[in-house]
Formats: structure tokens, sequence, C-alpha cells
């Protein structure tokens, strides 16, 4: 019979599979390890999983799964690994065991589960372990603390490595030390550098804080740099300085001298002109107050012309070697169709990213877009897996919940419900029939009808809900999130975009928001001492324009970098309007801050110093 049950298991496997069938499978897998006989059964790993065959020894197990995760062959290699029972195994095998499983839960992405088994409570299974395999499972680590976002643990990981490491592998731990500086919170290296005697680390340290000063005038900053290097000269990083600094000295004397701000000041944009131009302004007195190089600006009211080509070619006559704007979709990409332009672009919107742009075009918005899917990574390294969406039946709020979907099913995720709300009069019925509160109450009025009995009823939500993300605006989220805590979802936890915040002091009808992450402009956020200047020197209301004064500085401080953003993806500038940089295409993505409502007010969530971060 067992015969029978693998011959048809085997035939079965040939047909493609589904997801329900992989599971399906891969229980029969685990199934047939449990009582197959103990004989040798042949060990074949060429070809799909179609062709995997099991075997049944601990040690042929482990091997198998070794060679498939070098093959990058994950679900195979999943079923390799199942049916092992983790208690069960010598030491020697649990080390083996424990390393895959992180070696498998880094291929899929997910750092959590990798750090559980390389600094949890297997960890002391790797004491003793020789060298080079100790220095695999750091890099390990390191890894795994860069994808859960604790850039400066993995960063601290790779320091204390770097001396064990040698050739093209001390270069590569090098750019990765840089990498996860560069998106490491400022609060907290510099609390490390208080803390911290290794010279190592905090050289490291203060040269990425320098990278993050004077972002808006390179000669400065390469003073900082080369006076850094004459106090650090046997520092790794100053006898091989990131290429992004050395850059700098290139783009010194390459700096715009003459920039044309195209912006609307006039007609139904002028409000949103406005903000951008004060925004800009602020940043531009701000650096010649304190002795930075500010190049001369001029502004042009796009809104007196229809053909914004023209209004660029008139810039350019004048002399403009660097041109920032235009703000609406319809100018921009007016200027992403011409084949070439002369003087680069920065676009204060996005075009159509479906179509090319000219090698000196490049695009800063504030698109909703990035904040969807920064929440869909988040949620996925909090381990969540299931995800309920609430969103506004419009264009726009289509539009931030299919980029956050997309981006959660592309990582594996499933989307529970979705549900789409319309006037405040429905929130109830959508939040109801979002998590099937409706269907537990239409049971409910069955069993009435047919019984004579006293009924005690409670109604139940679904139960495969892991988060819920909501789109919102502020009106919206008030209302929205006390029904679902009224509706038995309180313990589910709320994550959205930076849209559900109004962004001012509001603590008796935020209250209503409590407990809900979201992501927020620091701008927002932290009131700086520009935010101060700008209320003072310009006598303008920007209420509901806020964001279009943190992107008119972000333009500012983005003008001088934009080569070095290019040439090196990994390079971060820290702006108001979030964490910026530049892809492939020129477009500039932003991660934001994370924000959580406490009493009704907006806090900024940071992250824990890195002090499971194992010492050297």
């Amino acid at each position: 019979m067992l015969r029978i049950i693998v011959t048809v298991f085997r035939w079965k496997l040939t047909m493609p599979l589904r997801p329900s069938a992989r599971l399906l499978a891969w229980l029969f897998v685990v199934l047939l390890a449990g009582c197959a006989s103990q004989g040798s059964r042949p060990t074949g790993v060429d070809g799909s999983l179609t062709e995997l065959t099991v075997p049944q020894s601990v040690a042929e197990r482990l091997d198998l799964t070794r060679q498939l995760l070098n093959e990058d062959r994950t679900e195979e290699a999943e079923i390799a690994l199942s049916g092992l029972q983790f208690d069960q195994l010598t030491i020697a095998e649990q080390t083996d065991y424990a390393e895959l499983r992180a070696e498998l839960a880094l291929q899929r992405g997910d750092g959590q589960e990798a750090l559980n088994w390389l600094v949890g409570n297997t960890a002391y299974l790797f004491d003793g372990l020789p060298m080079q395999r100790q220095i695999d499972l750091r890099l390990k680590r390191a890894e795994a603390y860069a994808l859960v976002g604790e850039y400066l643990a993995a960063a601290r990981e790779r320091i204390f490595l770097a001396p064990q490491l040698d050739a093209e592998l001390a270069q590569s731990n090098r750019d990765n030390i840089w990498s996860a500086l560069q998106r490491a919170p400022e609060d907290q290296m510099r609390a490390l550098i208080e803390a911290e005697s290794s010279p190592d680390l905090t050289g490291w340290l203060e040269l990425a804080l320098i990278s993050r000063e004077s972002a808006d005038d390179v000669r400065q900053q390469l003073l900082a740099i080369n006076s850094w290097i004459n106090s650090h000269r046997n520092h790794p990083a100053a006898r091989d300085l990131p290429g992004d600094l050395v850059l700098l000295r290139e783009l010194a004397n390459r700096q715009p001298q003459n920039i044309a701000v195209l912006v609307p000041l006039s007609g139904p944009l002028e409000k949103a002109g406005r903000a951008i131009r004060s925004g800009l302004l602020a940043a531009w007195y701000d650096a010649r107050a304190n002795g930075r190089d500010a190049p001369a600006i001029t502004f042009f009211d796009t809104a007196l012309n229809d053909d914004v080509y023209n209004v660029y070619k008139q810039a350019v006559f004048e002399g403009a070697d660097l041109v920032i704007g235009p703000l609406d979709k319809n100018r921009v990409q007016r200027l992403q169709s011409q084949a070439a332009l002369t003087v680069p672009v920065l676009a204060l919107n996005y075009g159509d990213e479906r179509l090319p742009a000219p090698e000196n075009f490049y695009q800063f918005g504030l698109a909703p877009e990035d904040e969807a899917m920064q929440v869909a990574d988040q949620a996925w390294q909090e381990g969540h897996r299931r995800a309920m969406v609430l969103a506004p039946n419009t264009d726009w709020g289509r539009k931030v919940s299919d980029a956050f979907v997309q981006r959660w099913e592309r990582q594996g995720g499933s989307i529970t419900s979705k549900s789409l709300f319309t006037q405040p009069d429905q929130y109830l019925y959508t939040v109801k029939r979002a998590l099937n509160i409706d269907d537990s109450e239409t049971r409910e009025r069955n069993l009435r009808r047919f019984t004579e009995r006293e009924l005690v009823f409670e109604p139940r939500r679904r139960e495969d809900v892991d988060f819920i993300f909501m789109v919102a605006f502020p009106p919206q989220a008030r209302q929205l999130k006390p029904i679902l805590n009224y509706q038995y979802a309180t313990a589910i936890p709320v994550m959205g975009t930076s849209h559900l915040y109004g962004g001012t002091l509001n603590r008796e009808r935020d209250e209503d928001l409590d407990g809900v992450q979201f992501v927020e402009m620091p701008w927002k956020l932290h009131h700086s001492a520009l935010e101060s200047s700008i209320d003072q020197a310009f006598n303008e209301e920007f209420s509901g324009y806020e964001t279009l004064v943190a992107l008119g500085v972000d333009a500012y401080h983005l003008h001088p970098r934009l080569v070095q953003l290019q040439r090196f993806p990994t390079a971060r500038l820290y702006g108001e309007t979030g964490t910026l940089r530049l892809d492939d295409g020129r477009r500039i993505h932003r991660e934001l801050t994370w924000a959580t409502m406490t009493n009704g007010v907006a806090r900024a969530s940071e992250g824990p110093l890195p002090s499971s971060a194992p010492r050297p």
C-alpha cells in the first residue's frame, strides 16, 4: 500500500501546483516521512519541485536542504527540511538545522524569522564553531538586522567583523556598512558614539553624521570629510572612502550657480506654488545665514504660459543651469516628452512612468504610493501575513490601496478583505461587511426565526486578519477607528499612511485614533528651527499646504545631490519630507518616519539601540 501511495503522490507532483495544492503536497511529504520504512531512497534535486524526492536520514535531509538553498529553491528546501523535529536532533544536527532555517528565512526576505534562529534561544549552538562558519553566520545576522530595519545593529555587526575579512568580501562588507549607516536613525548614532569606545565603530558613525550635515553645500561638507580623514588616518574608511563621498570632490566644482524655479504663482494653483516658493526661499536664506554657498534663484510663473517648454527655454536663455519645477502633472509630462534637455530639470511631480524621459530629467513629488509600500514592508517584517484593507471609494483611494495590495501580495501576503467606503452613514455597514459581522448577525436572525428560546448572542468577527491597512483622511479615520473598536476589532493593529493625521495638535479629536501606527514626514512630527523661521518670515497662511512647503525645502537641498544619488543607489538624503533616494528611472522615493497616536498626540516611533547586536 505504501508503494502505491508514493507512486500516486509522485505522479500528482508532475501536475502544476496551486498554493493550496503545494500545502497538501507538503503535508503528504511530512506524513510519508513519518510512516515510511527506513530503507534508503534516492535524493533527486535536479529539475523542479515535481522531481524532488525527500530522503529519510537526517544528514541527507540537511544536505539536500543546503543544496537547494544554494540554488535559491526555497519551496523545495522547505519541503526537505519539514518533518524534522528539532528537539529530537543531536546538537550538531540542531546547529545545521538552525542555520538552514535562518538562511531559508533570509531568502524569503523574513528578517525577523532569521533573527529568531540566529540570536534567539538557539544562538548558543553557534559557540565554538570554526572561524569561517562564524563569519558566515555573522554576515547572515547582519543581513537579518537590515531586513527588519535595525540598520545600526547591522552596521555594528559588520564593523566588528571587518578585521576578519579580506579581498572581495571585505569590500562588499564595507559597502554594506555604509549602506546601513545611510539608513540608521541619527539620534541612535549620536547616542552610540557616547556609549562606545571602539575607534572603528565611532569613526564610522562620525563619518556617517558628517555625510548628513550641510547637505546643500558640497564644498563645506568636503572640508568636514577631509578634516575627519586627517584625524582618523588609520581608520579603514579613511583608506578607502565610500564612493559617494569620493564623488564630492568631482561635484564641488560643478554646482549650479543659477537656479530657475517654474511654479504657478497665480491662477488656481497659486497657493500651492507660493507654499513651494516659501520652502525654497527659507532653505536658501538658511544656507546664506550659515555661511554656505547659495546659488541665485529666479522664479517663473508657469500660470502665465500654457507651454512650459517655452518657459524652460526662456529660463535657460537667461542663464539657468538647473531648473526646479514644474508642479502640475500635465506640464511635467510636457517636459518629460522632450527628446533632450540641455539643462537638468528637477520636476516637482511625477510624469508617466511608462514613458521614457530625457537623461537630465529628475522627478520628485509626494507620491502616496511610496507610503503604502512602506506600510506593506513594515507590516511584513512585523510578522503579519493577512491584511484587511479599508480605503475611500475614489480614484485616489483605489490608487493608494492598489499600491499596497500589489506590494503585499508580491511579498507573499494575502488580502482577506478589501472594502471601499463612501459616505459617513455607510461606514458602519462597510466595517461590518469587512469583518464579516454582518454574516454573524444574519445567522443570529435566522436562529431567532427558527427557535422560541431566549438567545444570548454576541456577534463574532472574522479571525483571519493580522492587521488593518487604513487609507483615510482625518475626518474619516476619526470615525472609522472607533467603529472598528466597537465591532470587536480593538486587538487588531491598524496601520495607515500620513493622510490620516492632520499635522497639528488636536488632542481631543485625535484620541479616537489612539493606537494607530502611520508613516509621516519629519516636517510634521518635529518642529524645526527652519519651520519657525518660515512662520516668522512669510506673512502667508499655508494651512492645507504645509507638505508643499516641506517639498520646497527638500527640492533646494536635493539640487546639489542629484548626480550623487544617481550614481550611488544606496546614497540617501535626510529631508523634511522623508529619507530620499533615487531609482534607476531618476524618480525620487521617500521613506517616512513611523509614528503612533498616543493619547491624541502623534509621537515618532524611535527604534531601540541595537543592544542585541553581539559584540566581538
